[in-house]
């Protein structure tokens, strides 16, 4: 072998040599890039993983929340549906009494409510037709002094009760007003009967 054909054996030997260096310089890069590459694609699914499992658990809350306030409010609205109803049960039981209960108790309210001087209590047709022979006289004497009643024969369009008139001046004295006009009393009282045991 020449010296040139040495110092040619001895160039390409060195070419080899840096041409490795240079490939296992290359090969550990790229395995690093690709370590770093994979570090940070575990690392976006890890973080798509947990903002996934955020976004259920967020939905899953979101969901029991609404559901328990429609819970609580179907509860809220049954209640509500079952007073009104005891209400109206109420009133109606009042209205069905026996004629003797019935006109009893209205003696009572009447006293309660004549105001002094010469009134007029109206009834409607049903209670005017089954008001006692001797109901003007009881109610007379259920009355203060100084306040007089008389049962007019005109009938009224109430359900139950009866209307008070003193000259122009009417109070309303049907079961539905009184119930009307006391009904957040009568709620109450209800409630804690019924629902509050």
């Amino acid at each position: 072998m020449t010296g040139l054909d040495k110092i040619i054996e001895e160039i390409l030997a060195e070419a080899r040599a840096e041409a490795e260096n240079t490939l296992t310089a290359a090969r550990a890069e790229a395995e690093k890039i690709v370590g770093q590459a994979r570090i940070e694609a575990e690392a976006e699914v890890s973080a798509a993983k947990a903002e996934t499992d955020n976004r259920v658990l967020t939905l899953t809350e979101s969901r029991e929340a609404a559901f328990q306030l429609r819970r609580r409010q179907a509860v809220l609205e049954g209640r509500q549906n079952a007073l009104e109803e005891t209400l109206t049960a109420a009133r109606q039981a009042l209205i069905d009494q026996p004629d003797n209960e019935y006109f009893a108790f209205i003696l009572k309210l009447a006293a309660a409510r004549a105001e002094p001087g010469e009134g007029v209590l109206l009834f409607n047709a049903r209670d005017r037709a089954r008001t006692p022979k001797d109901f003007q006289h009881l109610l007379n004497l259920a009355l203060p002094e100084g306040k007089t009643l008389s049962v007019s024969d005109s009938p009224v369009r109430i359900d139950g009760g009866f209307v008070l008139k003193y000259g122009e001046v009417e109070e309303n004295c049907s079961f539905s007003a009184i119930f009307r006009d006391r009904r957040d009393e009568f709620i109450d009282i209800i409630r804690g009967i019924v629902i509050e045991g």
